[in-house]
């Protein structure tokens, strides 16, 4: 199992190095409980934050402390009993002040998800509250902390994996024409649950109707007949490991236009190109330029990112990427590629005069002499 007292006292120990490194007296772990914001938790304390916000504060040599809204106070802590020290606050700001000043006040304490999670009244009455405090981003240092994934962590990601292909098995058996994307929908939630899963995303690709013309985009689709075309499965699994991973496939009812084959052929072309580039020291945006440069030998043009690292978040680093994919101005904290990386690579393609879309992604294992993909189905156009 991840969830090991092993593995929480090697994180901590890799926070509390850091921290001494950085000159740190306090780290200060924001979270919220939409999918791609709680993973700090999870990665400190085991914890999953299934509603609103959350806090965790690390001091020196110390265990971490949870800082939680009330009404989460009558139960959801982890079996696994990695910390006992949990504070329930009707007012998260002075509980964020009362655990941070245990005794002196801090000179300098780093706040991960400063710009992306923490909320601005929190931050705000923790500065004037303290002002004698410094408070800096540390999210970068954290990004570096959990790139690179132990074996027991990759565990979990291909334990997600297995979940995700038994779901697109599933979608290959059930959607023909005249099946709404919602009823297949429902059926991959039923089956990723069944399994185990927890938070599943289950999304589709298609252009949708604007005033100025087919615009690409993703995401549930609105009640009604639409058709599922492509698929995007983001799973994430609930025995004892919590990692998320990504599949996604082009799936058509009837033989595909030339347009749409050509995108399929590109797509496949340039997550083989990422995959073979992905290597142990091989700079990022590396491996953008190979999946941009097969992509091309198609006649087809690619976005200026591929990809990111998955663990606990769904989103975390590296970028796969030649430019700034968030908005966050540490969006480059890991750069290379290393041994035991865990990527999701997908590039997304988009011809504006056909209206026709390409995109696939897969979840890539970074080992000493090769990249493995965690699927088992094929990169290829489906046709049921």
């Amino acid at each position: 199992m991840i969830a090991t007292l092993a593995e929480r006292d090697r994180r901590w120990r890799l926070l509390h190095e850091r921290m001494e490194r950085d000159g740190y007296d306090a780290l200060l772990f924001a979270a919220a409980d939409y999918r791609g914001h709680k993973g700090a938790l999870r990665y400190l304390a085991d914890y999953n934050l299934s509603h609103r916000f959350g806090y965790a504060v690390l001091h020196p040599g110390a265990a971490p402390t949870l800082v939680l809204p009330k009404n989460l106070e009558g139960g959801r802590r982890p079996r696994t009993g990695w910390i006992d020290d949990y504070v329930y606050a009707e007012k998260l700001s002075e509980a964020l002040v009362k655990t941070l000043t245990r005794g002196a006040a801090p000179a300098r304490v780093g706040i991960v998800g400063i710009g992306q999670v923490m909320k601005v009244e929190d931050y705000l009455h923790l500065t004037e509250e303290l002002p004698g405090t410094v408070f800096e981003d540390a999210s970068a240092m954290f990004e570096q902390v959990r790139a690179v994934k132990t074996a027991a962590e990759i565990r979990g990601a291909e334990e997600s994996a297995y979940i995700a292909d038994r779901c697109f098995e599933r979608l290959l058996e059930i959607a023909r024409p005249g099946t709404t994307e919602r009823a297949v929908a429902a059926e991959m939630y039923r089956v990723a649950y069944s399994l185990g899963a927890e938070d599943p995303l289950f999304l589709t690709m298609y252009a949708d109707d604007e005033p100025t013309g087919p615009c690409p985009t993703f995401g549930p689709r609105r009640p009604g007949t639409h058709r599922p075309r492509r698929v995007h499965l983001q799973l994430r699994t609930r025995r004892a490991r919590y990692y998320w991973m990504e599949l996604s496939r082009m799936v058509t009812f009837a033989p595909p236009t030339p347009e749409v084959q050509r995108l399929a052929d590109a797509v496949c072309s340039g997550l083989a190109a990422g995959s073979a580039a992905l290597r142990p020291g091989t700079t990022m945006s590396g491996v953008q330029r190979d999946v941009i440069a097969a992509i091309e030998q198609h006649g087809v043009r690619s976005s200026y990112w591929s990809g990111h690292g998955l663990g606990l978040d769904v989103l975390e680093e590296p970028w796969v990427g030649l430019e700034m994919v968030q908005d966050n101005e540490n969006h480059e904290a890991v750069t290379a590629t290393a041994e035991g990386m865990v990527i999701a690579l997908h590039p997304m393609l988009w011809d504006a005069d056909s209206g026709a879309m390409g995109y696939m992604a897969d979840t890539c294992v970074v080992e000493a002499g090769r990249t493995r993909t965690l699927s088992k189905f094929p990169t290829e156009l489906y046709r049921v």
